[in-house]
């Protein structure tokens, strides 16, 4: 058995999906699930426990799903709108960068963190400001706290908490190739308005 955090999964076809994991041993992985016996288990930041099946010889990612089961998933998210948007913001991210299998445990060890922070933390308007500034760090691209002081303060207002993502996402534009700034950008923005 192995575990992971599930970043999303797609369909790509009437009996089968791609579900897209960050395990703690081999990195960014994805494996085809048939059918829809894991839906509950295969949430965005779900962290599971799982075996594939895969043909002899056969590279580690690729197989299909053969048993997943929750290890943790946040409780919150489903009574609480501001934690689905941060969660769905960060899955996003994730999505987005994390794009090779490459085992990194200390990464794999804070996200799990971040999720349980997520789900447990009472006060969470800064969560994915933290996250973003945090994860660069692992990602290669750490914020230098001279060039950017500003951006390790807590923001005190609605329109300074905006401009810190909107400029965070951009620093992520501008350091990590081919990245998209997240769809759920705009829904975090509104729902902490």
């Amino acid at each position: 058995m192995s575990s992971a955090i599930v970043l999303n999964t797609t369909r790509y076809s009437d009996t089968g999906s791609i579900v897209h994991l960050y395990t703690a041993e081999y990195g960014r992985m994805q494996y085809v699930v048939y059918g829809n016996k894991y839906k509950g288990v295969l949430r965005p930041l779900s962290i599971i426990e799982f075996t594939i099946t895969r043909r002899k010889n056969a590279p580690a990612q690729l197989g299909a799903l053969s048993s997943a089961s929750l290890l943790y998933t946040p409780q919150q998210l489903s009574m609480d709108i501001r934690r689905q948007c941060v969660a769905m913001f960060i899955a996003e991210v994730l999505a987005n960068t994390l794009r090779h299998p490459m085992s990194d445990r200390p990464l794999y060890d804070w996200l799990c963190e971040i999720i349980q922070h997520l789900d447990q933390d009472a006060e969470i308007g800064n969560l994915h400001l933290h996250f973003l500034l945090e994860y660069a760090s692992y990602l290669g691209i750490g914020v230098d706290d001279t060039e950017h002081p500003e951006w390790f303060l807590v923001p005190t207002s609605r329109i300074e908490r905006q401009q810190r993502l909107r400029d965070l996402t951009t620093y992520y534009e501008e350091h990590i190739e081919d990245f998209r700034s997240p769809k759920s950008l705009d829904v975090l923005m509104e729902v902490f308005d």
